[in-house]
Parts: C-alpha cells; sequence; structure tokens
C-alpha cells in the first residue's frame, strides 16, 4: 500500500525447517498481496521449495561470485523460470574498485546465461558499505553500478540504508545517497516504502527522470503541499539538528578526565592529550606523547590518560552523543599515542609486555605482534556472512584496550574457528553475524567449540542478535556493541 514493487520473503531464523516455512510463507502471501515476491534464502534447497509453488516468477536474493554458489544456485533459477539477484562478492570478498565489481558481476552475468537465464533476468547489487568505515569506497560503488549498466545492460540493486549505519540522521544521509545512486543508473533501491524523505526522493526523480510523464503524480501529491523540511522545526523532527547561528554548539569543554597527581605538572599537556582523542586527532597525539614520555613513563601514560579517555569515550557512545565515525577516530588517536611509547622504549617488546600486564583492568594498547594466550581473542564474522563493519570495530577497539586480537576475517567456517582455538589456546571468541540467514552458522560454531574445547568462552553480536537469541544459541556473552566487547573481555581476563 505503501508504493513497494516487490516484497523481499525471508524466515530464515535457526531451529526451523526452512523450505516448508518459507513455501508456506510464499503461498500465504501471494493469496493476499498483488505485489510480485522476491525469495530470500541462503538454502537453495528452500528457493526451491518456494519456488515451486509460487504463482509466478519470483525473484532469487540471492547468487554470489562464487564458484560453488553459482553451482547451487543458478540451476534453481533457471527450472523455475526466475529472475536473480546478483552480488559482487566471490571467494577473496567484497572488492574495494568498481572494476572489481564489476569483473565479479560480468561473471555472474555470464554463468547465468550458460544456465539459459537471459541477462535481462539478472539485476546486480553492486553491495553498499558504510560511509562511516568505508568513506571513499561509496564513490566506487556509484561508479560499480553505472559500470554495470554501460557494459553489462542489466538491472541494478542497492540496499540503500547500509550507507548511513553509525551515522546520526540516517534518513538524511540515505535520501541523498539514494539521490545520487538513481543518477548513477539504480534501477532497484532496498529501502523502508514508508519512510517520507525516501518517498519524496523517489517521486521527484521520476519526474526529473521522466518517468512520470508531465510531472502528473508530482502535482497530484504535491500541488498544496508544504515543505515538510522546510524550518528548523521539521529538521528536528527528522533528527536533524538545526543549525546553531552562535556557534555556542562548538564552544571548549571542560576536560572530562581529570588529571592524577603524577601529571599535575603537565595538567595542560594531559588536557589537550585528551581533546586529541576526543576529537579523534592521531598527528597531535603521537607528537604530545612524544613531549610527554620525555619526563613520564610510558605505562603511567597508558594507565592515566589513554584508559580514561577510551571509557569516556565508551561513555559517550552509549550515550548516543558519540557515533561510529568518532568512536573509530578516537580509536586510532590513542593507537598512535602507544606506537609512540613503543617505539621510543628502548625494549619495546618488553615495555609492551609489561603494558599488557599493568592493564588487566582495561587499557589502551595495541596487541602484540605474537598473540598472548593468556588476553588473546578470537574475532570472526561466521560462515554464508561477509559483513566485517562490526567485527572490524571490536577488533580495533580491544586492541586499544590491550589485547591480542585474532582476526579471522568473515564467512568463517565453524571448523575454521576451532581450528584457531587450538592452535592459538584463545579462551575468549568473538562472533558477529548481521544477516538472519548466517545465524544458523553462529549456533553450530558455539556448539562445536563448547564441545572440543569446554574451557572456552564465546561472546557474539551484530545487527540480528539479541540477548534472547544469544542466550538460546549457547553463547557465553552477548555485546550489544565493540564498547560492550571490551567491558566483556576485560572482566571476562579479570
Amino acid at each position: 500500500r505503501a508504493g513497494a514493487d516487490i516484497l523481499d520473503v525471508n524466515v530464515g531464523v535457526p531451529g526451523i525447517d526452512e523450505p516448508a516455512v518459507l513455501a508456506r510463507a510464499v503461498r500465504t502471501l501471494q493469496a493476499t498481496c498483488p505485489a510480485p515476491l522476491q525469495l530470500d534464502s541462503a538454502d537453495p534447497a528452500a528457493i526451491d521449495a518456494a519456488a515451486r509453488g509460487y504463482a509466478g516468477r519470483a525473484m532469487v536474493n540471492s547468487v554470489n561470485g562464487k564458484a560453488a554458489n553459482l553451482a547451487a544456485v543458478l540451476p534453481v533459477v533457471a527450472r523455475y523460470g526466475c529472475t536473480v539477484v546478483g552480488l559482487t562478492l566471490d571467494e577473496d570478498g567484497i572488492p574495494p574498485t568498481a572494476e572489481g565489481r564489476l569483473a565479479i558481476a560480468r561473471r555472474i552475468v555470464a554463468a547465468a546465461e550458460e544456465h539459459g537465464i537471459p541477462r535481462e533476468d539478472v539485476a546486480i547489487d553492486c553491495l553498499v558499505m558504510a560511509a562511516a568505515t568505508n568513506q571513499d569506497e561509496v564513490r566506487e560503488i556509484l561508479r560499480a553500478v553505472t559500470l554495470c549498466k554501460q557494459e553489462l545492460g542489466v538491472r541494478t540493486v542497492l540496499g540503500v540504508s547500509n550507507v548511513s549505519f553509525g551515522l546520526p540522521a540516517r534518513p538524511l544521509v540515505n535520501s541523498v545517497f539514494l539521490a545520487a545512486a538513481f543518477g548513477a543508473g539504480l534501477d532497484m533501491p532496498i529501502l523502508n516504502p514508508l519512510s517520507a524523505r525516501y518517498g519524496d526522493t523517489v517521486n521527484a526523480f521520476r519526474v526529473l527522470n521522466g518517468q512520470d510523464g508531465g510531472a502528473v503524480r508530482f502535482l497530484e501529491d504535491y500541488a498544496h503541499a508544504a515543505d515538510p523540511y522546510d524550518g528548523p522545526a521539521a529538521a528536528a523532527s527528522e533528527g536533524v539538528p538545526a543549525p546553531d547561528p552562535t556557534g555556542s554548539a562548538a564552544a571548549a569543554e571542560e576536560c572530562p578526565v581529570p588529571v592524577t597527581d603524577a601529571f599535575t605538572e603537565d595538567a595542560e599537556a594531559v588536557r589537550s592529550m585528551v581533546s586529541y582523542v576526543l576529537q579523534g586527532r592521531d598527528a597531535p597525539m603521537a607528537a604530545a606523547t612524544a613531549d610527554l614520555l620525555g619526563r613520564h613513563d610510558g605505562i603511567a601514560i597508558i594507565n592515566d590518560v589513554f584508559v580514561p579517555v577510551l571509557d569516556e569515550v565508551g561513555r559517550r557512545y552509549d550515550a548516543g552523543a558519540f557515533f561510529l565515525p568518532q568512536l573509530m577516530a578516537a580509536a586510532e588517536a590513542v593507537k598512535a599515542g602507544f606506537d609512540v611509547i613503543r617505539a621510543q622504549t628502548a625494549d619495546g617488546v618488553a615495555e609492551e609486555g609489561a603494558c599488557v600486564s599493568a592493564m588487566s583492568g582495561g587499557s589502551a594498547a595495541t596487541g602484540s605482534a605474537a598473540p598472548d594466550a593468556d588476553r588473546a581473542i578470537i574475532v570472526a564474522t561466521v560462515e554464508g556472512d561477509i559483513h566485517d563493519i562490526g567485527k572490524n570495530i571490536v577488533k580495533m577497539l580491544l586492541e586499544n584496550y590491550g589485547f591480542s586480537v585474532i582476526d579471522l576475517g568473515r564467512d568463517v567456517a565453524p571448523e575454521a574457528v576451532l581450528a584457531a582455538v587450538r592452535e592459538t589456546g584463545a579462551r575468549l571468541v568473538g562472533l558477529s553475524a548481521l544477516m538472519t540467514t548466517t545465524v544458523g552458522a553462529m549456533e553450530r560454531t558455539i556448539a562445536l567449540v563448547h564441545e572440543a574445547c569446554p574451557g572456552v568462552r564465546l561472546m557474539v553480536g551484530g545487527a540480528v542478535v539479541t540477548a534472547e537469541f544469544a542466550a538460546s544459541i549457547g553463547a557465553d556473552f552477548y555485546a550489544k556493541d565493540a564498547a560492550e566487547s571490551a567491558r566483556i573481555a576485560t572482566a571476562f581476563f579479570g
């Protein structure tokens, strides 16, 4: 009713018979909803079961550039005459460049045509990354859309809201990206049709693109409507702060970290370093640390300056005063300071080990190159899931708190996690999942590690994971965000 042209149907939660449930959901929906359906599952058997009973040509979400995935999914698509979404990722992950994404898209189209699926039945998803963590890649995504349209002649798909992950005023960011993506050649945005801002962007673009001939629909909807974004009140209603003409919001704040007695004579330097971390300024942080290191012990700087300011960053993030880019920039600033301490210490390895030992209650040190099994943590995105933004943020923060982090990457099989536990002796494992279709792999990983290594504990997190779900799959800890993972690790290692 709100204008969605296609409905994506996903029932992927652990413990169900997904082929049976997806088929039942599709039968129920098509009996009451006129919109075509997209069958969304990582299980080819579920797609087969749902497509078999679908009255029409369903769209399948999705296939990707992995050889095994192409071989498993495309025969099902061809058998039932479906259309299909192709994701530009393969065994090596998501390419950072437009050309890399285009190469995978070309491979998907060629494989589809080999199975008798014409390219007009293929829609390529160039996979939106978050601007908060992959800012330069946003332009590459838009270029990739254009290249796929120009060189392959296929339709294009994008999950619009991914771009604003970790930022405030997400509808604003999403709507601007949506407009840019339309200009790049986007045909099928995945978005919330109940959002007025998205609807306005779509309706306006249809006028500019000639799809709304004579602007008939636009005139009907907007001829007598007030501009919903006119004025501070409207901005506030959208979650966007109104401009501050006085500049008072930028006024200098009191230093939130107390200066300890040991640093009384360098109080101003400490306050400056706190400010550098809160502003995410790594270059002046490195210089300030080098200066302070000439008069104070490295461990004291870490414990009295780095740790308290990182705790303050965590508090601000929890309170919604800081967002993902600020969290990451602050962590990078602290890392710059610690790198100076390590480099300027006569025996860097011994000093780093001493720092880690001294900070068992929570710290801002970077883990050593050779993992310390006593404070080692394995992190991984579970099998079938290629999203690693959250996992990468957790890794960065844990390293800043002095833990040795062993990053297994994304799409990691349960057996690979277990092998890493046995090889490294790590006693804590962090697992991440963003998609409902991959939480089953998280449950399997937990069961496998618990059975083979009873003393190892697992913490889980991700967009689709809740505290209740974590408990239901046997996880030992639930981390709602990166800051919570650091608190869990600190308490675990005591």
